[in-house]
């Protein structure tokens, strides 16, 4: 996939501003905003694959094909002119439902019609093998190396009839090629027959969008609307978020925190001198996301102030990322560098909650009752304290309630672990922070230093590119005429 032309992405960062003496690491929340609104927009850079689960399960009840079904045809009709589609139906194996062929159609009046009258007669039946349904809409999308590529994955079960290794397999051969919302279909009460972890599993690597647990049939059409207009708004594609360190810094780990909690630590890769680019999929211009990165910084004396590295978002355009700085000072007032960034305080919450959410549920699973209750009430008393009412409500399927505010629940008898897969994947969802003064504001421009020598190098800026060192610890050079 090529970018769209288009303005870059945006990045701010949010850290505190100062380390004790003997080193540490800095917590930083960098913000992402998608780019510019384009005023001509186009969609025959874009592509489209609709997933159908249509799998036995999927006709138990028939309300849930028919809901599959209605809202496969209301995507098709939400699709502009121009953007090339499939409808994959994905059983134990993946075959074509429009078109027939294993190719792309371009989206116009006639091919949504035809579209919609192929569907009519998809019919539940076999298993269910993820997998291969993900590997042919990357054999489609690569039909069209120059869209941007997008797949709606709908399921209602597990991938029972693929070997683990093989799904796994075949995930890490679609990243790169193409991003996925997944929407996984449970009962009105609450039992969800899919694994969890598969989901996240496909979407971390493929985009690192929520997984959305659907258990309102009814809403499903314009939850299948709602993917549609954000995916057929985007305008750049594998887009990088770049982290450039000097000597001083290291990468501990990288984490996506909004608008879903991934681990991005292990997808980075090298982009030049101490330089790591980690995947952050591709971007419409309402899209905000949110990334904390860990950095292990050395010590040094307290007092000193030096540039230790710069974030920037490489969209693959050619040109050169705008780089914003990180700068701290190391000091031995323990109230200075104890400080915690509100942003960093805010995300840590809510991936606390997650872990103790995660946590409880395997010691429950392991009739560990004490350890579990206690960590299950930790996960009640942060989603309430965080205002996630409707998660509690959730976790309230597998446990008594009895005191939300303090965390004090008593684990279900006999609970159905089905009820919980909804909750495995919602606790990785966040709220965003700054929700309410969500400005774009532009950087203040520093000022211009004379050129002045430090590692060796000439250097232009107000720190030295290449150790962070602070404008005045070196020498002054002429200007080049």
């Amino acid at each position: 996939m090529k970018p769209a032309d288009g303005p870059p992405l945006a990045v701010t960062a949010h850290h505190r501003e100062f380390l004790p003496a003997d080193g540490a690491v800095l917590d930083v929340i960098a913000t992402v905003h998608g780019p510019e609104p384009a005023s001509n927009v186009r969609h025959d850079g874009l592509a489209e694959v609709i997933l159908l689960d249509t799998s036995g399960s999927m006709g138990a009840p028939q309300a849930k094909m028919q809901a599959a079904r209605q809202a496969s045809i209301a995507a098709i009709d939400a699709l502009p002119d121009g953007v090339a589609f499939a409808v994959v139906a994905g059983t134990g194996t993946a075959t074509m439902v429009f078109p027939a062929e294993v190719r792309l159609a371009v989206a116009d009046e006639r091919t949504r019609a035809a579209a919609r009258r192929a569907l009519k007669s998809v019919s539940p039946h076999g298993g269910t093998a993820i997998g291969t349904w993900l590997l042919l809409a990357r054999q489609l999308l690569a039909t069209r190396p120059d869209a941007i590529g997008h797949a709606i994955l709908l399921t209602d079960g597990r991938n029972e009839t693929q070997h683990p290794d093989d799904l796994r397999a075949a995930v890490q051969e679609c990243e790169g090629h193409l991003t996925v919302d997944c929407r996984a279909i449970g009962s009105a009460d609450g039992v969800h027959d899919w694994d969890a972890t598969e989901l996240l599993g496909i979407a971390e690597a493929l985009g690192a969008n929520p997984v959305v647990p659907v258990e309102d049939l009814a809403g499903l059409g314009d939850e299948f609307r709602t993917v549609l207009a954000r995916a057929m708004a985007r305008r750049v594609a594998n887009a990088r978020l770049r982290i450039r360190t000097t000597e001083l810094a290291r990468v501990r780990f990288v984490k996506q925190v909004h608008p879903a909690i991934a681990d991005l630590t292990g997808r980075g890769e090298p982009a030049g001198e101490l330089t790591t680019g980690y995947p952050i999929g591709a971007w419409s211009p309402q899209d905000r996301r949110d990334y904390h990165v860990g950095l292990e910084v050395d010590p040094l004396a307290a007092g000193t102030r030096r540039r230790i590295g710069w974030l920037s978002v490489d969209t693959e355009t050619g040109e050169a990322p705008v780089e914003v700085p990180l700068t701290v000072e190391w000091t031995d007032d323990v109230l200075s560098h104890s400080e915690i960034h509100p942003s960093v305080a805010f995300y840590t919450v809510q991936q606390d909650y997650a872990t103790a959410f995660h946590s409880g549920l395997a010691a429950a699973r392991e009739d560990r009752i004490a350890e579990a209750e206690e960590k299950l009430g930790r996960a009640v008393a942060l989603a309430h304290a965080t205002g996630k009412d409707a998660d509690v409500q959730r976790i309230a399927r597998i446990v008594d309630v009895h005191d939300a505010a303090a965390g004090l629940v008593r684990l279900k008898v006999g609970v159905d672990w089905r009820l919980a897969e909804s909750s495995r994947v919602v606790v990785h969802t966040t709220t965003r922070w700054g929700a309410a003064a969500d400005e774009r504001r532009p950087p203040t421009p520093a000022p211009r230093a004379a050129p002045w020598s430090h590692c060796g190098e000439r250097q232009l800026g107000a720190y030295c590119q290449v150790c962070g060192a602070e404008h005045g610890t070196g020498e002054a050079v002429p200007e080049r005429r």
